[in-house]
């Protein structure tokens, strides 16, 4: 067993119903804020009306900026931040997906540190202030609340890229599933899959050790039954959801994600595909490549996950599709040839211990559609 840990996390977590007022002390870090939501689910849920009323209890002001979409650019961070000056607030209150917690945080940032806009996709160093973040999560997918990543559309890149510091840690997530009640199923389904992403590709990540490999291994148990019963179209227990989803959260903070991810990206920003959704139909044919020189880490995988084989997750993944009636347009060859170097110019696909090549790329976008 590999007993050379290190897990890091600052943030401080809270859970059940109702956390965000029973918590509310706690959560107000300091005297104006900004809360930074999507275009409806804030309101949809309950959570901005409850995070609203707690602020006004003990008169603390705050604006709201609602101009988060599903993936986030940089120009939607600079609108928040350039609010976040003019009313003088100094700490932000995230209420939503993983798209909005992840702009928060990089709003957090360009507000303290003053980043200019031609510096943003640079880097962040690691001196560099961020204004103290309170996470309330609206899905079950990305585990934002308790990660130091903040994925940001880059169109010069065509791609997603991650504004990431250890400053980036939410100080306090408060996770109250009662919130996902409003959560289209559709979007249920993509974000729970994004969360079973993270633990499968942190089990095969070089920076695993016991620790995180067993959080992996909780995040799968926990999740693949209810992906199950979302399937089958019975009783699905969103607190279970969300709570697999803030554990895989916790594993990718130790180890980041890899070649899923990196494929995934492409499909989103060139096909339109939701973020989970496309790390969804890719997973079983990564896992069909990484049994090869990853044997007995696939076999942990497929054990936490109760399958005997990668097909049996694309069946899985292929029926939550369908129920879902969500279509899914195959690539042409042109656009493997562009998905494919795009993924492989990534950073992330090089910390795994099996590199494919471009033709093993496409293979595996083929075998996911």
């Amino acid at each position: 067993m590999d007993t050379n840990l290190h897990f890091t996390l600052p943030t401080e977590v809270f859970s059940g119903r109702g956390c965000v007022a029973k918590q509310a002390q706690r959560w107000m870090l300091g005297r104006h804020a900004l809360i930074v939501t999507g275009k409806t689910s804030a309101r949809l849920s309950g959570a901005l009306d409850d995070v609203c009323a707690c602020l006004d209890a003990r008169q603390i002001p705050y604006v709201t900026y609602e101009g988060i979409s599903a993936n986030p650019d940089e120009t939607q961070v600079y609108a928040g931040a350039a609010v976040a000056r003019t009313r003088g607030c100094d700490f932000v209150i995230a209420i939503g997906g993983g798209s909005v917690l992840d702009a928060a945080k990089s709003i957090a940032w360009v507000v303290a540190s003053d980043v200019p806009r031609e510096a943003f996709f640079n880097g962040v160093p690691a001196t560099d202030p961020v204004l103290p973040i309170v996470a309330i999560p609206l899905t079950c997918g990305t585990g934002s609340e308790v990660t130091q990543y903040s994925i940001i559309t880059d169109h010069e890149a065509k791609t997603k890229k991650n504004v990431s510091s250890a400053a980036f840690f939410p100080t306090i997530a408060l996770l109250d599933a009662h919130y996902l009640t409003s959560l289209p199923k559709d979007v249920l389904c993509d974000t729970a899959l994004d969360a079973l992403s993270h633990a499968i590709e942190g089990i095969y990540s070089l920076k695993a050790d016991c620790f995180s490999r067993a959080l992996a291994e909780t995040a799968i148990g926990v999740l693949m039954p209810e992906l199950v019963r979302m399937a089958h179209g019975t009783f699905v227990n969103l607190a279970q959801l969300q709570y697999g989803s803030m554990v895989a959260g916790m594993v990718i903070a130790q180890t980041g994600t890899g070649l899923v991810h990196a494929m995934g990206y492409p499909l989103t920003y060139y096909k339109g595909m939701p973020h989970g959704r496309a790390n969804g139909v890719l997973l079983a044919g990564y896992l069909t490549f990484m049994q090869a020189t990853c044997a007995s880490l696939t076999e942990r995988i497929l054990a936490a996950a109760g399958l005997s084989m990668p097909e049996e997750l694309q069946a899985l993944v292929d029926t939550l599709l369908d129920i879902q009636g969500c279509f899914r347009e195959a690539p042409t060859e042109e656009e493997l040839e562009v998905f494919t170097g795009d993924s492989l110019r990534l950073e992330v696909v090089r910390r795994y211990r099996t590199l494919p090549s471009p033709e093993e790329v496409k293979d595996l976008y083929r075998m996911g559609f």
